[in-house]
This record gives C-alpha cells, sequence and structure tokens, in this order.
C-alpha cells in the first residue's frame, strides 16, 4: 500500500482553502497536534464547494479563519477583498466563494512550491498556529475548532507584533474586526500558563526557542521571531483571555 494514488475531495472549507493544498499526511497525537506525519502529494484535488452548503455556520466560520490568515501573510488585497465582501461569503455567494477558495489555494501553491518540506519560508503558513495549537492542546481539543484556535491565536501574534513595534494599531484592530465579523473568536477561556506550557511542543521550536509569525508592517508582509520575551507572550494571552 505504500505510494498508492489518492484523490482529495475537501467538503469543509478550512480543507478547501488550506489542508487540500501542500501534501502533508499524518496523524494527532493526544500531547500534539500536527506533529507526526510525511509529505505526500496527491493525484489530484477535486474541490466542490456546493458541499459548503451542508456545514453547520460554526463550521464554515471556522474555514474564513484560514482564508483570512493568507490575506494577513501573503496578499493585502486578497486581505482587503475578504473585508468587502465578507457578507457575501457568508451567505455563500458562488462566485465570491469560488474566488475565496482559488485565492487562497493559488497564495499557498506560491509557498508550498518553494519550500514543500517545510525547511524555511513554509513555516509563514503557521501564523496564528503557535499559540492556536497550544490552545487546542491545552484544551485537549475539545473546546475550540482548528479555526477557531487559530482566530485567536492570529490576534495574539498580531498583538505580540504590536508590543515589539512590527505593527501599528489600525491593522491589529482591522484583523480582530473581520475576524469578529466572521464570527470567530479572539479571545480565549484558558488558564495562561497551561498555554505557555503547551508552547514548548510546538513544532517550529528549535534549540528550545519557541518561533512566532509576526505581521510586520502590514497584511503581505511577516516575520518570524524566536526572541519574543515570556513576559511579553504572557500579557498578550492576558488580554486576551475572557473577563467572568
Amino acid at each position: 500500500m505504500r505510494g498508492i494514488p489518492f484523490v482529495q475531495v475537501p467538503t469543509t472549507l478550512l480543507s478547501q482553502v488550506d489542508s487540500s493544498v501542500g501534501g502533508k499526511v499524518g496523524v494527532n497525537h493526544p500531547k500534539s497536534k500536527n506533529m507526526i506525519g510525511a509529505f505526500y502529494q496527491p493525484s489530484m484535488v477535486y474541490t466542490d464547494i456546493s458541499t459548503l452548503k451542508t456545514l453547520p455556520e460554526r463550521e464554515f466560520n471556522a474555514g474564513l479563519a484560514e482564508a483570512i490568515k493568507y490575506g494577513v501573510i501573503r496578499d493585502k488585497k486578497y486581505f482587503t477583498v475578504l473585508e468587502r465582501d465578507l457578507m457575501k461569503i457568508k451567505s455563500l455567494h458562488l462566485e465570491r466563494v469560488e474566488y475565496t477558495v482559488w485565492r487562497a489555494c493559488q497564495l499557498k501553491k506560491w509557498v508550498v512550491e518553494l519550500d514543500e518540506k517545510e525547511q524555511g519560508l513554509r513555516a509563514i503558513l503557521n501564523f496564528g498556529h503557535t499559540i492556536g495549537h497550544a490552545i487546542e492542546s491545552a484544551t485537549n481539543y475539545r473546546v475550540y475548532l482548528h479555526g477557531e484556535a487559530v482566530s485567536i491565536g492570529m490576534v495574539c501574534a498580531a498583538k505580540i507584533a504590536l508590543e515589539l513595534e512590527l505593527l501599528d494599531k489600525m491593522w491589529v484592530r482591522r484583523i480582530e474586526k473581520i475576524l469578529i465579523r466572521a464570527g470567530l473568536p479572539i479571545k480565549h477561556s484558558i488558564d495562561v500558563d497551561k498555554i505557555i506550557e503547551q508552547l514548548v511542543f510546538d513544532k517550529k521550536v528549535q534549540d528550545g526557542k519557541v518561533r512566532f509569525v509576526l505581521p510586520n508592517g502590514r497584511p503581505g508582509r511577516t516575520v518570524i521571531k524566536d526572541d519574543v520575551p515570556e513576559d511579553i507572550i504572557r500579557k498578550v494571552l492576558e488580554g486576551q483571555k475572557e473577563s467572568i
């Protein structure tokens, strides 16, 4: 069975805009997500956006998080289009949904072709995932959908960038606003120490240093930082914790 050809047929928005492109195959582990696996490309990816009509609203919204991610890390124009057309996308307007999926796949394809095995550039696709995966692990994958955790992680990353003077408040607010309009959470309800404990299991950790993908200046540009002080991480996580 090794090397068997297969066709991917993604039926959720999250898989259509993100996970169906790139060749990652794997399994989750109770201690961490997306760590055990390999790279193996499908023979074909067949995407039928009519399947999105079957999704609960929460699942559809979770997929929007990954689409928004591509606007932040690679394409300012795409980010602006998503801001403008978000309500049409949520109402499943055919042309707007087709464009949303097509452009996200195009952006990921460009990154993967340059770095298929995630040795460098492909790491930018993990924007929002450092804290997002930690949130999922800290809650045993039972509280937040992946896109919801990534949404919180993207806001945290944007606010870390703000603390490091890489991003101004206007862009942070725009990122927050589009996620809220998409029906996604931007705050968490978890003990901050538990999230920080999980950060060390992130796949981007090198030499014991947690690496963050951060927006740099504006959507479309990123920088990877492995020297973010823990007090800044803690401050941001505390600031994004829901008040009781």
